[in-house]
């Protein structure tokens, strides 16, 4: 039995709905998220030759089994691929924080 109090999801913050594709399952999940920074171009080099690429980056609510190269579509129908995953963690009290199993609010995703 869990004293934590379970985190619940703003709408207000995570504003748009968005899809989550696993390669292991075949349903995709609901996921709510933010966008954090907007689409840039970002030159990438393959082979020695320069590609210019749009990433994008979102905070999605919540821990989910991410990976990267998964499918994420947006709420707009634009489809990306998880290119990196930053776990945000949660813990008002900083005097406890490195003694108790770490919580998390959110995860940063990069797409590309």
């Amino acid at each position: 039995m869990s004293f934590k109090t379970p985190i619940i999801c703003d709408r207000r913050i995570y504003a748009f709905k968005g899809k989550w594709k696993s390669p292991n399952n075949d349903v995709a999940e609901n996921c709510f998220y933010f966008i954090k920074e907007p689409a840039t171009l970002v030159p990438t080099y393959v082979n020695g030759r320069e590609e210019i690429k749009e990433t994008i980056t979102i905070t999605v609510f919540g821990t989910r089994p991410f990976g990267k190269e998964d499918d994420f579509t947006l709420q707009n129908g634009a489809t990306y691929r998880i290119t990196q995953i930053i776990p945000n963690e949660l813990e008002p009290n900083i005097l406890v924080r490195d003694m108790l199993k770490t919580r998390y609010e959110s995860t940063d995703l990069v797409l590309e």
